[in-house]
């Protein structure tokens, strides 16, 4: 799913394609996402494996400037939000539990500004 989803987000060119899982490459150009799973459970019910899956995945949106940052998020989420089908994933909808915002100082004094989303991902495999 987590590869899928970045598929989606680079075909909607969100961060201009540099959309990445787990980690965003060193010194790779700003703005980009990094996208992390932060809770995959799988649930069921004495009568088996649920097939829709609710995935929480953490979505690092970075950029050069706070107001790029959280432009880059509102994008992300237009994106994630509506259903599809990319790959082998079903989406059906997305929505943001959390929102929280960050910097950090490079060795160099540059400063990267995050706007990091937890989305609750739904999804199932595609038939």
């Amino acid at each position: 799913m987590s590869a899928d989803l970045r598929d989606r987000l680079k075909a909607a060119d969100v961060a201009a394609g540099r959309v990445y899982r787990d980690e965003r490459p060193q010194g790779s150009l700003l703005s980009a996402v990094r996208l992390q799973v932060a809770s995959d459970p799988r649930p069921s019910t004495y009568e088996g494996r649920q097939v829709l899956r609710g995935t929480l995945v953490q979505a690092d949106c970075m950029a050069a400037s706070r107001g790029e940052a959280d432009e880059l998020a509102e994008s992300l989420i237009a994106a994630a939000e509506p259903e599809g089908v990319v790959g082998t994933t079903r989406f059906a909808r997305s929505f943001v539990e959390a929102s929280r915002t960050y910097s950090d100082r490079e060795d160099n004094g540059a400063v990267t500004y995050v706007t990091s989303l937890d989305l609750r991902v739904w999804h199932q495999p595609a038939a």
